[in-house]
This record gives structure tokens, C-alpha cells and sequence, in this order.
């Protein structure tokens, strides 16, 4: 997590109260990764209060003591990105704001959910990503991730998602 006093660029756990911008980011970057797939809806596809309502949930009362969500702050103190973490391997999501993308925040949320998952006692890290989406393969495959060799697909709103895997060794020998 970052050291920073301020709590721009920073992350931090998340918090009753963040899972309104938490939804917001999650629904706008399924949209943008999406795109024309989910057709004229496009912007209306993904109830942001239910989603918002699901990570309420999660943040106030997790599954399990090990899981956790965190979130990026931006340079205004704003909520930008999120990571959440359900040990012992997965990454449930890790998501930034198709706008605030490209300045640093998936890469702090990468670290503080390695950091979790290590204290936890992972030795691997995965996600599972859209299969089309290039802009999240290339981040992933920069940040240490390889595709894991398994796919599946989810229903959407009208449409059929698919997914791979992406996976990370976090033993110390892996860097």
C-alpha cells in the first residue's frame, strides 16, 4: 500500500459507504470493455444499484476473514479504482475507471492485493478477464499475469460473456 500521507494516489480498504463509486467503476468499465456487444442498451445494461448493493454486502460483512476489497484514491482523494481479494487465490475483480486508467492505480491495487493474498498464504494470484478485452490482456501480461489456460462463459445481460484465465506466481523466486 502506498506510504503516502495524503490520500492521493494511494489505497486503502475499502469501506461502508465507498460501494456507490465501487458499482459506478465496476459498470462503466464492463461497458467500455464490452462495447458494442451489448448493443443499443449499452448504457443501461447493469443495474448500478444492485451491483452497489452487492459490494455493500461485501465490504460490511465479507465471506470470510480473509477477503477483502480495496480501493485506489485519486490525485482529488476520490475513489478511482478497486481490487477484491478472496483468498485463498482468486482476485474477485480489479477495476479502474476507464478514465483514470494508465496513471499507476491498477498497479498499487495489484501490490496491495499480493500483499494480502501472500499474508493469507497464496502462492499463486488469479482473475479471470474478459476474453476480448486487449487492453486488460496487455496490462495483465505486463504485470506478471499469464493466461492460465481456461475459459469459461458467463450470461450477461442478453449476451454470453466469455472469460479466461489470467494467473501469477507470488513466491518470492517467481519476480
Amino acid at each position: 500500500m502506498s506510504a503516502s500521507a495524503s490520500p492521493a494516489d494511494s489505497v486503502r480498504t475499502a469501506r461502508p459507504g465507498d460501494e456507490g463509486a465501487i458499482a459506478r467503476i465496476q459498470v462503466e468499465s464492463w461497458v467500455s470493455a464490452l462495447g458494442e456487444r451489448l448493443g443499443p442498451r449499452r448504457h443501461s445494461a447493469f443495474d448500478v444499484d444492485a451491483v452497489a448493493q452487492g459490494w455493500a454486502a461485501a465490504i460490511a460483512e465479507p465471506p470470510s476473514e480473509g477477503h477483502q476489497v480495496f480501493v485506489a484514491m485519486g490525485e482529488n482523494g476520490e475513489i478511482c479504482g478497486f481490487v477484491a481479494c478472496a483468498p485463498p487465490k482468486d482476485l474477485i475483480a480489479l477495476e479502474v475507471a476507464p478514465d483514470r486508467r494508465r496513471r499507476g492505480h491498477g498497479s498499487r491495487l495489484l501490490a496491495a492485493a499480493a500483499d494480502h493474498m501472500r499474508a493469507q498464504g497464496a502462492t499463486t494470484m488469479r482473475l479471470w478477464a474478459l476474453e476480448k478485452d486487449r487492453v486488460r490482456a496487455d496490462y495483465l501480461s505486463s504485470a506478471g499475469f499469464a493466461e492460465a489456460g481456461m475459459r469459461r462463459e458467463l450470461e450477461g445481460p442478453g449476451i454470453t460473456i466469455p472469460e479466461q484465465l489470467w494467473q501469477t506466481d507470488l513466491t518470492p523466486d517467481a519476480a
